[in-house]
C-alpha cells in the first residue's frame, strides 16, 4: 500500500492553528508525523479519522495526557483528522543511549501500564491457527519447522492470563530515549487488552535486542523480576519471543519476499538464541 499523502492545504491549515511551520517527519500507511515547534502533529487520512480520538484516549489510560495537545476532526481539516503532542525532546531507541537511568524509568512504566486491568482472559487458539500459517509459509525451513515443533507442547501457557492493558508495538521507534534518561513510549493506536509478557516480548525484539545479548537478557530480567508472579510471566516471554521472530520471518515471506532471506538470516539465530540460551530460571 502507498503512504499517505497529506494536501498542502491541510498542513497549511495545521500550520496557521500551531503558528508553526510543520516539516514532514515519517511515513506511514495510516499517517503521516510533521513536526513544528515544539510539537508533533499526526495527520490521519479519510479512513482513519477515528484514529486520533482513540490515540488521546489510550494516551490518557497510560497517564500520558500531559503530552496531548489537541485533537482535530475532519471537519476542521478537509476530511483528515490530526492528533497535536508535544515534543519529546528524544530520539528513537539507540544502544548508547540506554543507560541504567533510562532502564529503570522504562521498568517503572512498562510495569505501572501493566497494572491496569482489561477484562476478559487469553486465549492461546489464535497463537495455535497462527502457528499452523506459520508452518505452511516456512514449509522449507528446517529450523523454522523444529522451532514451531518445540514451542507447540508449550502454548497452553498462553492461556487464561488475565488481560492487563498493553501498548502492543513496543519497536525501538516507539520508544523515545533522552540524553538526561527520560524515556517516552510513543504510537498509541494500537493498544488494548492482552497480555503484558507479550508486550514484553515485542519490547525485546524490537527495542532490546539491539543492545548486546548479555545486556539484553539483563535488562529483560530487571523488568520482568519485579511483575508479580514473574517466573510464569518469564515462561511466557519466552514462548512469545520466538513466536514474534516466526511472525517476522511469516510476515516477510508473504509480505517482502524480497527482503525474506536477509531476515531469515538475521531471525534463525536470535530464534535458536530464545530457545536454548535464555535461562529457565534468571534470578
Amino acid at each position: 500500500m502507498a503512504t499517505l499523502h497529506v494536501p498542502r492545504a491541510v498542513t497549511q491549515a495545521l500550520e496557521r492553528r500551531l503558528d508553526t511551520p510543520l516539516r514532514p517527519a515519517l511515513e506511514g500507511q495510516e499517517a503521516r508525523v510533521f513536526l513544528g515547534d515544539g510539537y508533533v502533529v499526526k495527520v490521519y487520512g479519510p479512513h482513519e479519522v477515528h484514529l486520533p480520538r482513540l490515540e488521546a484516549a489510550n494516551l490518557a489510560r497510560a497517564g500520558l495526557s500531559d503530552w496531548l495537545v489537541d485533537v482535530w476532526s475532519p471537519e476542521a481539516l478537509s476530511g483528515y483528522a490530526a492528533l497535536v503532542l508535544r515534543r519529546f525532546p528524544g530520539r528513537p531507541f539507540e544502544p548508547e543511549r540506554f543507560d541504567g537511568r533510562a532502564l529503570a524509568r522504562l521498568a517503572g512504566f512498562v510495569l505501572r501500564l501493566h497494572r491496569l486491568p482489561e477484562p476478559g482472559r487469553t486465549s492461546a487458539e489464535p497463537v495455535r491457527r497462527r502457528l499452523a500459517r506459520f508452518r505452511e509459509s516456512l514449509a522449507d525451513v528446517p529450523a523454522a519447522l523444529e522451532a514451531i515443533a518445540a514451542l507447540e507442547p508449550r502454548l497452553h501457557l498462553l492461556d487464561g492470563v488475565p488481560h492487563a492493558f498493553v501498548h502492543h508495538d513496543l519497536w525501538a521507534g516507539n520508544v523515545l530515549l533522552a540524553e538526561n534518561g527520560a524515556v517516552l513510549v510513543v504510537d498509541w493506536s494500537r493498544a488494548g487488552p492482552g497480555d503484558p509478557a507479550r508486550d514484553l516480548a515485542i519490547l525485546t525484539t524490537g527495542s532490546l535486542s539491539l543492545l548486546p545479548r548479555e545486556r539484553c537478557l539483563h535488562a529483560l530480567t530487571r523488568i520482568a523480576r519485579r511483575y508479580p508472579e514473574p517466573l510464569a510471566l518469564w515462561r511466557r516471554i519466552t514462548l512469545w519471543i520466538p513466536l514474534t521472530f516466526l511472525h517476522d520471518l511469516h510476515w516477510f515471506r508473504e509480505k517482502e519476499p524480497q527482503g525474506f532471506e536477509e531476515a531469515l538470516a538475521d531471525k534463525l539465530p536470535r530464534i535458536e538464541w530464545t530457545l536454548g540460551g535464555f535461562p529457565q530460571t534468571p534470578w
